[in-house]
This record gives structure tokens, C-alpha cells and sequence, in this order.
């Protein structure tokens, strides 16, 4: 009788101890938040695993440059998860990925998240894909090239809607037009003189339909003013207009001529090209300024790292939909310090054989990154506290939060409990 006693002792102490370490939460994917889709030269595909799509660089070792002279974008995929609440952009997460072939079979991984959509990080693919099997793909050199205007290219300058901005009077100089094949991937910066200060101008990003860039320079009628125009598309497209960046052009002049030196040719990588000799008269003197473009190549990301990793929960009244967020208080929200004294909280609970009640809030969303938790909360009313109970959506399990975890919960979301 001793013995079974102490069999049924240790048996508990066994499953007290297994119950400690539980733990509560245990982000996942959840496929029911994110739309999707592939797409490719002739195909498109809405509804397609988001999960692969957020996944596809996450594995490999990332690259820290791309083989090739020349590359062929065979496809993109997109994963898009909408923000839970109105006027709250926590939550949203933009991913993209290129699947490119060069030497061999890239995939290219962007999100809002990495360097403010602007890099890549890369992996090399043993094959591709299967739905770009057949793929034949657009082709894309490295590096950009520039061309001499052809005389349609310089005669869509002078049309009525030529500007986007019809109320600013600019006289163009077609002489000046230059077309621009893009690069792979990287940076046209343009600046005046040789050693001068170089702004990013445009950008060039791999691309299914990939847009030549048209520059040119013009003059503000009223200001005299010289201005960089730019427009992407040909004969069709509209111009944009900014002031050339110079002390002494910031000044206008009484006189303002123009003369393109370039003649075309491959941009090498972070290599000075004078584009424009521009001439003005400063003081009774002739000062000619030159205009120089260079290329700088985008570097790929290899940090597997995301610093800027989201991190925010949600209570919420209704089920989250992707095309209907939730106002306030609707849904209410907590981030930053608050969301890891909700997680240490939720990670006080232990499994329970019981619920509480549902009141209004019944819903609790993490979301940590591009992963997430869904519960279902409920509570039970004692004589002068109030227990709560999450239930993994997931799993179907129950756990019940500790005093002091349910103390918690109910300053960070007292509107639950008004």
C-alpha cells in the first residue's frame, strides 16, 4: 500500500514539474491572414501558399553577390498580410520574391521590413520552381545603358501633356534627351561637377516589365531655372521636373545654355559620366558647370536578421478580416514593453479542463514578425477577482492565466473588463 502510494506521489510531482514547462505560446504560421499569388510574363496565379512564399529565403545561405553578365526574371510571388485594425500599420507585412536565372537559379527576398523595401537578400535555388519549368523570362542586363534619343523620343517633349505638372511652364531641350536601359539591380545618381555631390536619382529594380528611363534637361520659364527632367516609358510617358542642386544655378541667370557630352555606352559600376555642360552668367562671367551620372549597384542584404521585426497583439470583438479592419475599440492593441509583459503573462497559464465565460473581447491575435497566435478568451467572475482562460485556436487547448497573470492582462486591456 506505501508503494502504490509513492508511485502515485512521484506520478504527480512528475506531471506538476511537465507542467512548468509548457509553453503557452508558440507562434506559427497562419495561412487564413495572408493573401498571395505568383505571376510570370503570361500567367498569374491569386491564391496561391503563402507560407513557401515567406519562407523561399529563409533557409539557404544568403549570397552576398549574383553570378552573371546577363539575367532572366522568370517570375514573382507576393505575400501580403492587411492590418488588423483601421489606421494601424503594425501589422501589415509586404514580401516579395524574384526568381531570377543567371549562372544559375536565384531567389530574391524583399519585405517592407528589410531596409525599407529597397534591398535583397538571395539564395541559390537547386532547380526552378516548378511552375517556371518553361519559363522563358524577361532578360535584363547587369548594368544600364545609355542612347541618344531616337527623334519620336525627343518630339513627345513638346506634347500638351508632356508634364505631369501642367501649371509649372517648362521649356525642354530635346537635345539634351537620353534614353537609359535598366540595370539589374542599383542606383542611377546624377551630380554636378566630377567631384560633386552625387543625389539618388532613380532606381532600377528586377522586373517582369522593366521600364527604360528618359533624362533631359529644361528650363523653368519663369525662375530660369535649369531642371533634371525624368520619365519612365518612352514616346508615351510624362516627365517629372526637379531643380538642379548648384549654389550658383539655385540662382537662377540671365543667361542659361545647355550641351550634352555624352555619347552613349555601358554605365560601369560607381564610374562618373559627364552628361551636361551647363553655362550661365555669374557676375558679367561665363561659369559652365558639367552634370555627371554614375551607377551604384545595389548590395545584397546577408544578414539573416530582421531588426525590425513587428511585435504586437491584438483583443479584438470580431474574427480578423483581411479587407475589414477593425476600429477602435473594436479591436485594441498593445506593443513594444507592453506585448512582452502580455506574453510573460500568457506564459503564466496552465492547461484547465474548463472555460470561462465569452463577454465582448473574445479574440487575442499575436503577431510576432511574419509569424502569429490566435486565442479565444474567456472569463470566469470571482468574488474579487476575475480568472481568465485563452484557448489555442489552433491546438483546442485550454489554459487558465495566474493571478498575477491575469492582473496583468487586465491593466493592459482594461476596456475587456468596462
Amino acid at each position: 500500500m506505501k508503494k502504490r502510494t509513492l508511485m502515485t506521489l512521484s506520478l504527480l510531482w512528475l506531471t506538476a514539474g511537465c507542467s512548468e514547462d509548457i509553453d503557452v505560446v508558440r507562434y506559427g504560421h497562419i495561412e487564413e491572414h495572408w493573401q498571395a499569388e505568383r505571376v510570370t510574363m503570361n500567367s498569374q496565379e491569386p491564391v496561391v501558399d503563402a507560407e513557401a512564399i515567406l519562407n523561399q529565403c529563409e533557409d539557404g545561405e544568403p549570397l552576398s553577390e549574383l553570378n552573371g553578365e546577363t539575367f532572366s526574371v522568370l517570375g514573382m510571388a507576393y505575400a501580403t498580410r492587411a492590418p488588423l485594425m483601421n489606421d494601424d500599420y503594425y501589422g501589415y507585412s509586404f514580401n516579395e520574391v524574384t526568381y531570377v536565372e543567371g549562372d544559375t537559379i536565384y531567389a530574391l527576398c524583399k519585405s517592407d521590413r528589410m531596409d525599407g523595401m529597397e534591398g535583397y537578400r538571395a539564395v541559390e535555388l537547386a532547380e526552378r520552381p516548378a511552375y517556371l519549368k518553361d519559363e522563358v523570362g524577361t532578360e535584363m542586363s547587369a548594368l544600364p545603358t545609355v542612347y541618344i534619343a531616337t527623334e519620336n523620343e525627343r518630339a513627345a517633349l513638346h506634347k500638351p501633356d508632356a508634364f505631369y505638372d501642367n501649371e509649372q511652364d517648362i521649356e525642354p531641350y530635346p537635345v539634351t534627351l537620353m534614353r537609359i536601359s535598366p540595370g539589374f539591380s542599383g542606383t542611377v545618381e546624377i551630380g554636378i561637377e566630377e567631384g560633386g555631390y552625387f543625389t539618388p536619382s532613380f532606381h532600377f529594380l528586377p522586373n517582369l516589365r522593366p521600364s527604360d528611363v528618359f533624362i533631359a534637361l529644361g528650363r523653368d520659364k519663369a525662375t530660369n531655372m535649369p531642371h533634371l527632367l525624368q520619365s519612365y516609358g518612352g514616346d508615351k510617358a510624362r516627365y517629372s521636373s526637379s531643380i538642379l542642386q548648384d549654389a550658383d544655378l539655385l540662382n537662377g541667370a540671365d543667361s542659361l545654355t545647355f550641351r550634352r557630352i555624352h555619347n552613349g555606352g555601358t554605365m560601369e559600376p560607381m564610374t562618373a559620366y559627364p552628361l551636361y555642360d551647363v553655362t550661365i552668367d555669374v557676375d558679367g562671367q561665363n561659369v559652365t558647370k558639367t552634370v555627371s551620372m554614375r551607377y551604384r549597384p545595389s548590395a545584397l542584404l546577408t544578414n539573416t536578421t530582421s531588426p525590425d521585426e513587428i511585435a504586437v497583439a491584438y483583443l479584438h470583438q470580431y474574427p480578423y478580416h483581411r479587407e475589414v479592419p477593425l476600429p477602435y475599440p473594436d479591436a485594441v492593441n498593445v506593443s513594444g514593453k507592453a506585448y512582452d509583459q502580455l506574453v510573460e503573462a500568457i506564459e503564466t497559464a496552465r492547461p484547465s479542463t474548463k472555460s470561462g465565460e465569452t463577454k465582448d473581447y473574445k479574440y487575442l491575435t499575436l503577431w510576432r514578425g511574419n509569424l502569429g497566435q490566435q486565442f479565444e478568451v474567456s472569463y470566469q467572475q470571482r468574488s474579487k477577482k476575475v480568472d481568465i482562460y485563452v484557448k489555442d485556436v489552433m491546438t483546442g487547448k485550454v489554459f487558465k492565466l495566474s493571478s498575477v497573470g491575469a492582473k496583468t492582462f487586465k491593466e493592459l486591456f482594461p476596456e475587456a473588463f468596462e
